[in-house]
């Protein structure tokens, strides 16, 4: 390849490693009763919406890294919100598992926080800098 520049290749990395945290997610989702049950930590949160938020925040973590443009950012992490919604209403279907809103919320908060980090990555190690003199 031709202009195959190293935050090109990098950023393949990340696209590889966004769609392959996407496929674990949707796998796990499906056969989630190969997970132990969950206790509730505090108030109603439980270890389960824990990890709602975190795989989603890696996930929004990687999305701005991957995509070098902005605006395919930006689509990546609304794309995740609506999986994110879809696979909790999906949950109504599926016998072993209950949809619930705030594992929802998780994992929309998870996103946010996470692209929000993402971001701020990517503008320290991914912007040019000036050089002083």
């Amino acid at each position: 390849m031709v202009n195959d520049s190293p935050s090109r290749r990098v950023s393949r990395i990340f696209l590889i490693l966004f769609v392959v945290g996407i496929l674990f997610l949707v796998f796990m989702s499906l056969f989630s009763e190969l997970l132990p049950a969950y206790h509730r930590l505090f108030w109603r949160i439980s270890l389960d919406n824990v990890l709602h938020f975190v795989a989603f925040a890696m996930l929004g973590v990687v999305a701005p890294l991957a995509f070098r443009r902005g605006t395919r950012a930006f689509g990546a992490l609304f794309a995740l919100m609506l999986l994110g919604s879809f696979m909790e209403y999906w949950q109504l279907y599926l016998p072993h598992r209950r949809c619930e809103l705030i594992d929802a919320s998780a994992n929309i908060l998870g996103i946010v926080v996470g692209g929000g980090l993402g971001f701020w990555l990517r503008s320290l190690c991914c912007t040019p800098r000036a050089v002083s003199s």
